[in-house]
């Protein structure tokens, strides 16, 4: 019996030996798991807070202007840190220097670190990195390419936790080379290649993060809005305060087609804005002279010429009879395309401006002293020099200037003048150089993402003020725009921007692959305006796309409205 008591004894001994090596085996393993999700969730959370930073980079012109950054291009990436010392050098033109570590320094960030000490690491496409010859805006597609087991398109940057050294790397003697920290790295031409994995080995640990077109322009493009607002609504209003109406539309689509190609068209209303920065403008057909009363004196206008070399018309008119004859004449001018760009309207001639008018022989009238001057403003009534008609018509403006002459005594016994015309020229507001604030809209081609409405009562040529539905006379009817404070339906100008392309939008295209919901059917003049990308179910209005009736559809146009504010 002992023995046997003895037996038992040993097997209960042996089963809790194995009972406590399979506690202490399975200890391990939980905890070796744990520290293995900890190490992951720390590298995880280091490389988001790293794309959230960048991102906000992108997109805030406040932090780069106190950094004393370049702010003139929403959504440009920094370039990668190459000396590990957190900061960008600006510049990385060749493919090997857009792999780095991250430029915590110039973004704002933390010096981010993963789960093994290591500084994070980061590349950019080679068309999105902040810089001159880059085009940025919501058609900008990203280069970079990421493979394996989290695979994506369309990537504007990537951020890489590099984990701990591996087999061959040695961190020492080539601390800024990205081989001696990364894996699946492929030297593409133009952009690097990633691959992902998706469990870390002892052949590849790197985690990755990728920063797609859309994770970028999501955050960029309610800052575009903004900025359009402020920066490109101030032309349209220079032009409007300047001509009385808003110039034609550029027919849609947006083609790639240079600048100077953005020309609108008679009697175009809504597409593209005339962005057009070469000398469209001209004086069209010579300028015609005709004497009209009272004039001073008996004088007669015996003959007029003009003539146009360039962007300068000039006109010659001789006149007699009397020494103290002065004639009134009127200067009629077409000029050309200043309703199809932002034209500036040109300068009345007046004594002020000091004009080189020029006698019969060439020299400056000889009596340019009050009243008389280059324009004669005595006699009874007096003339006062003025250009300040400007009749609309097809193409352009007609210009009128009007003024009386000096007396025929003070033209060396030669009654001839020759008068020049104010050369045109495009709205300062338009040139970058005078106003740096559109260098950004312009540089970027943000142009081919804004979408330009105008009612036809406040084109050139029209009524000069619309009418809100339903309107008694019917058009020229006022635009609508839905989801803005009452009332929505007298505006007499907005600007729509497109933003990014949706799924199922391929462009170029049709008004649809850039517009959606009411926004894509211009012609019934009703526009809504969304914050943001929404889903919304198209039974809601009654018009509109509709590929599915009742299903969702979603939209991220941003409405600014130039007039009425």
């Amino acid at each position: 019996m002992s023995v046997q008591r003895g037996f038992a004894m040993i097997a209960l001994l042996a089963l809790a030996a194995l009972i406590a090596a399979f506690l202490i085996a399975s200890g391990l393993n939980i905890t070796s798991a744990g520290n293995s999700n900890e190490r992951e969730d720390r590298s995880m959370n280091a490389l988001r807070k790293a794309k959230a930073a960048l991102i906000a980079y992108a997109a805030s012109e406040q932090w780069q202007a106190y950094k004393g950054q370049t702010t003139n291009q929403p959504g440009g990436l920094p370039c990668p840190d190459n000396n590990d010392t957190g900061a960008s050098p600006g510049i990385c033109s060749a493919a090997a220097d857009r792999v780095g570590r991250l430029p915590w320094a110039t973004i704002g960030g933390e010096d981010l670190r993963d789960a093994s000490g290591e500084r994070l690491w980061y590349a950019v496409s080679s068309n999105f990195y902040k810089n001159a010859a880059n085009i940025i805006n919501s058609d900008t597609q990203g280069l970079l390419t990421v493979t394996g087991a989290a695979p994506a398109s369309n990537v504007v940057a990537v951020v890489i936790a590099p984990g701990a050294a591996l087999s061959g790397q040695d961190r020492v003697a080539q601390h800024n080379d990205p081989a001696a920290y990364l894996e699946g790295v492929t030297a593409n031409t133009p952009d690097y290649g990633f691959s992902t994995v998706a469990v870390p080995s002892d052949t590849a640990n790197d985690r990755l993060l990728a920063i797609t077109q859309a994770d970028l322009m999501a955050a960029v493009e309610p800052v575009v809005a903004a900025r359009i607002e402020r920066d490109v609504k101030p032309l349209l209003k220079d032009y409007y305060n300047k001509w009385f109406s808003y110039p034609f539309a550029v027919p849609f689509p947006p083609l790639p087609i240079a600048q100077s190609a953005y020309v609108g068209a008679s009697p175009q209303t809504s597409g593209l804005l005339p962005v057009t920065n070469t000398a469209t403008l001209t004086w069209q057909n010579p300028p015609t002279v005709t004497q009209i009363p009272p004039g001073d004196g008996s004088p007669t206008v015996t003959s007029s010429s003009c003539s146009i070399s360039s962007l300068t018309a000039t006109c010659t008119v001789n006149y007699c009879c009397n020494s103290g004859d002065r004639p009134d004449i009127r200067i009629e001018v077409l000029l050309a395309n200043s309703s199809m760009a932002f034209a500036d309207k040109p300068a009345p001639i007046t004594d002020a401006d000091n004009l080189a008018m020029l006698d019969g022989n060439g020299d400056t009238p000889t009596n340019q002293s009050p009243p008389y001057g280059y324009w004669s403003a005595a006699g009874s009534p007096p003339r006062v020099p003025t250009g300040g008609t400007f009749v609309a018509q097809v193409g352009g403006w007609t210009l009128t200037y009007t003024g009386r002459l000096q007396n025929a005594s003070s033209m060396n016994h030669q009654a001839t003048i020759t008068i020049p015309l104010p050369a045109p020229g495009y709205l300062s507001k338009l040139d970058p150089v005078a106003n740096p604030s559109i260098a950004w809209f312009l540089s970027n081609q943000w142009y081919r993402q804004t979408y330009y409405a105008v009612s036809s009562g406040l084109t050139p040529g029209g009524a000069g003020s619309c009418s809100q539905p339903p309107a008694t006379p019917p058009p020229p009817l006022c635009l609508t725009v839905k989801n803005l404070p009452s009332p929505t339906n007298d505006k007499q100008a907005i600007l729509v921007f497109f933003g990014r392309a949706l799924d199922g939008q391929t462009r170029p295209g049709t008004l649809a692959n850039y517009l959606e919901g009411e926004n894509s059917t211009p012609a019934d003049f009703i526009y809504e305006h969304r914050a943001g990308l929404a889903g919304f179910s198209c039974a809601q209005f009654a018009t509109g796309t509709c590929p599915v009736p009742n299903a969702p559809y979603f939209i991220n146009d941003r409405v600014v409205v130039i007039s009425p504010p």
